[in-house]
């Protein structure tokens, strides 16, 4: 199994959609399971196992689109062998809040968390836990 092995679903705004399809395409291990265009703008479906990622550019880039109803502090993914992941992400270049692998005791067991971030400058926790729960 790949590093990063699940979300449910989240839908991002992006100012930006290629950019975004590519990121999380590219560099994350999402695949592209539809696209189109619609009267809201322009959607886009991605997959990773049993997780979905919905990413919307909307027509209108306003006030109630970007930021002011019900916003996202952080994506947690769950991540399989966070080293390895960790080296891959150093290697594309992908812009690192962490300065290393975070360790943690809590919560619920500890974990160990890598934080990054996407290119519409969304926060993404990458976890590895510490057990089973």
């Amino acid at each position: 199994m790949r590093g990063i092995y699940g979300i449910h679903h989240v839908c991002i705004y992006t100012p930006e959609i290629e950019k975004s399809i590519a990121f999380y395409r590219d560099i994350i291990g999402f695949g592209l399971i539809g696209r189109e265009t619609c009267d809201f703008g322009e959607y886009a479906m991605l997959k990773l196992n049993d997780s979905r990622l919905e990413l919307i550019q909307p027509n209108e880039q306003n006030e109630d689109t970007f930021g002011n109803k019900g916003s996202i502090t952080h994506i947690g993914l769950a991540v399989e062998g966070i080293d390895a992941v960790w080296d891959e992400l150093r290697e594309k270049g992908v812009p690192l809040l962490s300065e290393s692998i975070e360790d943690d005791d809590a919560p619920m067991g500890g974990l160990r968390v890598i934080q990054l971030l996407g290119p519409s400058q969304e926060h993404l926790n990458l976890y590895e836990w510490k057990h089973t729960f």
